[in-house]
């Protein structure tokens, strides 16, 4: 209902969709992005750490592919159902540019019990350094 509200709230940004909106299609979300973002958490004694979590219920922790490429962090599911009457696959794929500063090296991940991916890693804050460079005429 509050995803319903929120939609029939932001007319001008949905007008695209036209007047016969489907009530249950979550559009504020489909234009809002993404909720995979990581965030910088204060463990105390001057310590950060990077935490991302993302809902994957469905999958077993040997379905589920986490890696870095680039400091791009990369989460991959594949999950497969098959029974006598059916058969089901779902796909799943996420991406996000880890900041600078983030310990690529030390990330961990672990699924808890409630179906949660737990993304983890060391922070530390990068300082910004300006160096200022001569202008030579030649």
């Amino acid at each position: 209902e509050r995803r319903l509200q929120q939609a029939g709230d932001n007319t001008q940004r949905l007008a695209q969709f036209g007047l016969y909106r489907d009530p249950f299609f979550d559009y504020t979300g489909f234009l809002g992005g993404s909720d995979f973002q990581p965030v910088i958490v204060d463990k105390g004694n001057n310590q950060k750490q990077l935490e991302l979590t993302v809902g994957m219920k469905d999958y077993k922790p040997q379905e589920i592919k986490v890696s870095v490429k680039n400091n791009e962090l990369i989460v991959q599911g594949e999950h497969r159902h098959k029974d006598e009457n059916r058969s089901e696959r779902s796909f799943f794929f996420k991406s996000t540019t880890l900041p600078p500063g983030t310990q690529i090296d030390q990330l961990q991940s672990h699924l808890t019990d409630d179906g949660q991916l737990k993304i983890e890693a060391p922070f530390v804050e990068q300082k910004e350094t300006v160096r200022s460079i001569e202008v030579e005429k030649k």
